[in-house]
């Protein structure tokens, strides 16, 4: 099937998140994908799940094996009723079914015949024997002039991942990066033999030496928007290379200079033939370089492996005749350590790292669409873990538990250690859900004590259903943590889950105090937010506990494994903030679609959501109505006017008037203010780059984004006024001409070219301002605040977004953009892939098991992680230890030398005070009998509680219990489940050296 046919039209709710990732022309190829699994054990229930979730057009499963009760620890879709009765497809179908409607999945029973593989357009094959590889492979090849058949291998042995790729000869890859096209703006081209670019950045060079650009609106040097596209080389962060312009006419202004991305064709090899030459540039991926060559060692191990069985000898044999043979990657000796362990743990199964190669192969399915760069050709990942973990025998474990495959890896004891921790995992979202089947297949919480608690106090959406895989359409505004509880018991009926639906931050204290954290095992976060994370993470470095931190953006993801005294803590790390527009770029001298985007939705906010709060503080005679702009005076005033009688016909005009407002007055102010000949003080035009000189719109209700902006506009302002009128294109087409009134500019005082200006109101605008405040006052209409909704279609606000955008394009030039981009920017949605999630939570689960163990495990036994799955690549490191507070011969901000107690401490360390009802008096003698220096000032949180140097607090304090004496200060009880207080203290030595010592963890009550 051609997958670059038109598509059926993409649900743009349902994947919202995803569409953010591959963009609407992707989805729809998407759409047209069908796919073949054969085994459905582990791995391949896994890529089920995602290829079901993002959409392809159609599934079809193969498995004839029986259901044994093994599968319940890897398979999330069996259940014990099904083990001996059921194959494993079977078992799977009607779950699958369920998760998206849109898919049409089935079940194949039978041999696997060559009329079968060419039906579909990839092929999975996981788990299977050489034999049954080399056969399908070959199909796929045969029948690659009638119809491109991707080949497709995944496995998963015990520890170890294996992954092999190959879409024939001649394969096009349109989009390889998958990101989205760079664009700058120029700011000058010089005249030279290597003629060199130079734009505005915000930051980082766009560009990278090798890329192709075109270049479009650049005056003077107008020879450039002829070219086709031209190879840069970078030379700077604003600047770069692109060949002699000495022929070209000088550069006056202006320009964009665009990416153009560049197709990759690629010329897989077979899978018989990739078995001998792995690697044609003889290296293969390595995932963990203190890992170096292992890769090359797994493939020969795992070749023999899937060619001989499980005899140890055998599979030294083969591997060595191999290698011997070995066209590319050969080792110089098979490491009989590493095949021992591979053969050992080559049979079983575990969840952890069946979602991780669920997660590469699934995209990699996706890939076929020609978007994101394939794998070439193998992956593998060993994930073998510590010894001082693999500490069970597994010659005496049957297949007669859900988890004998866990046993077998490793052992009983760490075994009974996952079912009987007390885990605490923040958010129910993707990742949420994801963590919960694992700890449901693993069987956490289901002995000796042993529980998930689980909090979110958000609610499903429609948007998330793509996703997040516990939910369906039926449990749409139902609790995310209780419906995830609900789905991981179904998995694992023993479990026991605490589902609560609070936000964990200083507002839920009293329920998250002192008892909830110390009795937890590990914690496990599932956010979306810097905010959030670094609380947690605060809360986890107080009280010592490990603390598992994930995230994904699209194709990218992270892991962070945060151990006590061990590691980093999140917030020494952390992600950096979004960087915001300015101010001035956003009202006045937007250059990109993204900045059209968030000033409407600045405009939806001032229109429809704080009218209402403006309308009541002017009924209220509030002192801030100054503040109140006069548009906005003037706007509520006419919404006064409307009634069921006039209703159309007003709410009509002020949309109009808006529009004259936005984008024609308030233009052509800008313009008076601005004209295009306008020089800087420093005699630069001030209408140069990245500065776009607008142009006002002409007024015409039948324009496709004016006639839009109408309909939002009236059918939002109706919500304000709770009137039940709706507005549609009729009504546009019905309204009379409009007449508004002449343009006229307002004087303004200019300040340094910037329009951080004055205005100088018209004569008596004060008193028409008095005027309508007075009428306004004595209304007694109420407005409903609209509140931006991002998700409802119904609701015209992302059509209003649009409209405003696009207008404002319009106004500048800009390049507009489509709704999904509006939507995508505008609701501050978060690019989200099923694939993405299920890797990522893959490798947090693989560390959790380590992490259960930690006392017995060192820094170097933990890896983080950084995957991008769209070009492709995977880091995996050793953490980095905490960061040491030393001493320093000259501190800037003290004015001289710093001394640390103890020496090199970090920031998990801490001054264990234990002093019932103690006082100030006794902090200080405590501190002095510790370190010997003396502390000077000592706070809880904001809160002074002794300064030294103020005499008032030397008499008064020095001997108040510190507890009584912080509520006094801060007017505030202390909670009844408090037991400590976070106390720091700034301190001398004998010298007057300033000292810095660890937090003060001061327990006041009797234990």
């Amino acid at each position: 099937m051609d997958l670059d046919e038109h598509a059926a039209e993409v649900d743009t709710d349902l994947y919202s998140r995803q569409i953010g990732t591959f963009g609407i022309e992707m989805m729809g190829k998407l759409q047209r994908l069908k796919v073949l699994i054969l085994g459905m054990k582990g791995a391949g229930v896994e890529i089920a799940k995602n290829l079901a979730l993002m959409g392809v057009e159609a599934i079809c499963l193969v498995d004839d094996d029986t259901v044994e009760r093994r599968d319940l620890g890897v398979n999330f879709f069996i259940r014990s009723a099904d083990v001996g009765v059921k194959t494993v497809s079977d078992a799977c179908l009607h779950h699958l079914q369920d998760l998206n409607g849109n898919v049409n999945i089935t079940v194949h029973h039978g041999p696997v015949t060559e009329e079968l593989v060419i039906s579909y357009d990839v092929v999975v094959c996981c788990d299977q024997t050489y034999d049954v590889l080399v056969n399908v492979s070959r199909v796929c090849r045969t029948n690659h002039m009638k119809k491109r058949v991707g080949f497709i291998c995944a496995d998963t042995f015990g520890m170890v991942g294996a992954v092999f790729v190959d879409f024939g000869p001649g394969f096009v890859c349109v989009d390889p990066s998958g990101k989205e096209i760079n664009t700058a703006i120029i700011s000058g081209i010089s005249n030279e033999e290597k003629g060199v670019v130079y734009i505005h950045t915000e930051g980082n060079m766009p560009f990278q030496s090798g890329d192709i650009v075109t270049f479009s609106e650049v005056e003077g040097m107008d020879e450039l928007n002829s070219m086709g596209p031209i190879e840069i080389a970078v030379k700077d962060k604003e600047s770069f290379t692109i060949g002699d312009t000495r022929g070209f006419k000088p550069y006056i202004t202006g320009g964009i200079v665009k990416e153009v991305r560049r197709p990759k064709q690629i010329d897989f090899m077979s899978f018989e033939e990739a078995v001998g030459n792995p690697s044609r540039t003889n290296c293969m991926i390595a995932v963990d370089y203190s890992l170096i060559g292992r890769s090359e060692q797994l493939h020969w191990i795992s070749m023999a492996y899937r060619m001989c069985g499980q005899d140890v000898n055998e599979v030294m044999a083969t591997a060595n005749n191999l290698n011997a043979k070995a066209q590319s990657c050969a080792v110089e000796q098979i490491d009989e350590k590493v095949l021992s362990s591979f053969v050992k743990y080559a049979s079983y199964r575990i969840s952890p790292l069946c979602s991780f190669v669920g997660g590469v192969v699934a995209h990699e399915v996706v890939k076929f669409t020609g978007k994101y760069h394939p794998i070439d050709q193998w992956l593998y990942c060993d994930f073998t873990l510590p010894t001082e973990v693999t500490s069970g025998n597994n010659s005496d474990v049957g297949f007669d538990s859900r988890y004998s495959d866990h046993i077998a890896i490793w052992g009983r004891e760490i075994q009974s250690k996952i079912q009987s921790a007390k885990i605490f995992t923040v958010g129910s979202g993707a990742l949420g859900c994801e963590l919960m089947k694992h700890f449901a297949l693993l069987g956490c919480g289901t002995q000796n004590g042993g529980i998930v608690k689980l909090t979110d106090n958000d609610r499903i959406e429609v948007s998330n259903i793509s996703r997040q895989f516990l939910f369906r359409k039926k449990h749409v505004g139902m609790p995310k943590s209780k419906v995830a509880a609900m789905a991981a018991r179904e998995i694992n009926e023993h479990m026991k889950i605490d589902a609560l639906e609070m936000a964990v931050g200083t507002d839920s204290e009293d329920f998250f105090n002192d008892e909830f954290w110390e009795d937890l095992t590990v914690v496990v976060n599932a956010l979306d937010n810097v905010k959030a994370r670094t609380y947690i993470d605060g809360r986890c470095v107080w009280y010592e506990k490990p603390l598992l931190e994930s995230g994904t953006l699209g194709t990218m993801g992270n892991v962070q494994v945060i151990i006590p005294h061990m590691t980093q803590c999140y917030s020494e790390s952390q992600d950096p903030q979004e960087n915001s527009i300015p101010l001035c770029t956003l009202k006045h001298f937007p250059y990109q679609v993204d900045h059209t985007i968030q000033w409407a939705r600045d405009l939806f906010e001032g229109i429809f959501t704080q009218i209402a709060h403006d309308l009541k503080k002017i009924q209220q005679n509030s002192p801030d109505i100054d503040d109140i702009a006069d548009e906005k005076v003037n706007l509520i005033a006419s919404l006064l006017k409307v009634n069921d009688e006039n209703a159309k016909v007003e709410l009509l005009r002020i949309a109009a008037e808006l529009i004259n407002k936005y984008f024609i007055n308030d233009i052509n102010q800008l313009l008076y203010s601005f004209p295009r000949d306008h020089m800087t003080s420093d005699g630069q035009k001030f209408w140069s780059p990245p500065k776009r000189m607008p142009t006002p719109l002409v007024f015409n209700a039948g324009e496709r984004y004016m006639s839009m902006f109408l309909i939002a506009t009236c059918n939002i302002l109706s919500e304000v006024l709770g009137k039940p009128i709706r507005f549609n294109d009729n009504d546009v087409q019905m309204m009379p001409p409009m007449q508004f009134e002449e343009f006229k500019p307002k004087i303004l005082r200019l300040s340094q070219d910037k329009l951080n200006v004055e205005i100088e109101k018209p004569a008596g605008s004060t008193k028409l301002r008095a005027q309508l405040i007075e009428e306004i006052r004595h209304s007694n209409v109420r407005f409903n605040s609209i509140d931006f909704e991002k998700d409802d279609d119904t609701n015209f606000h992302i059509e209003f977004i649009w409209a405003t955008a696009n207008m404002r394009c319009q106004n500048y030039d800009i390049e507009q953009c489509d709704r999904m981009k509006a939507k995508l920017i505008s609701g501050k949605i978060i690019p989200a892939i099923a694939t993405t999630t299920s890797m990522i939570v893959g490798l947090v689960m693989l560390e959790f098991v380590k992490t259960i163990c930690y006392q017995k495990l060192k820094i170097d036994h933990f890896r983080n992680s950084f995957c991008c799955l769209a070009t492709p690549l995977w880091l995996q490191s050793e953490p980095l230890p905490p960061t040491t507070t030393t001493d320093k011969e000259y501190d800037p901000v003290v004015g001289g030398p710093v001394r640390a107690l103890p020496p090199n401490f970090t920031v998990w360390d801490k001054v264990q005070l234990m002093i019932p009802n103690g006082t100030v008096d006794d902090i200080i003698e405590s501190i002095r009998q510790k370190f010997n220096v003396e502390a000077i000032i000592l706070s809880a949180g904001n809160t002074c509680i002794y300064n030294s140097f103020m005499p008032a607090h030397q008499r008064e304090r020095r001997h108040q219990p510190v507890t009584q004496l912080l509520e006094k200060l801060t007017k505030t009880p202390l909670m009844p489940s408090c037991s400590y207080l976070v106390i720091e203290a700034s301190c001398t030595d004998d010298n007057d050296v300033d000292v810095v010592i660890p937090t003060i963890k001061f327990g006041f009550k009797n234990q």
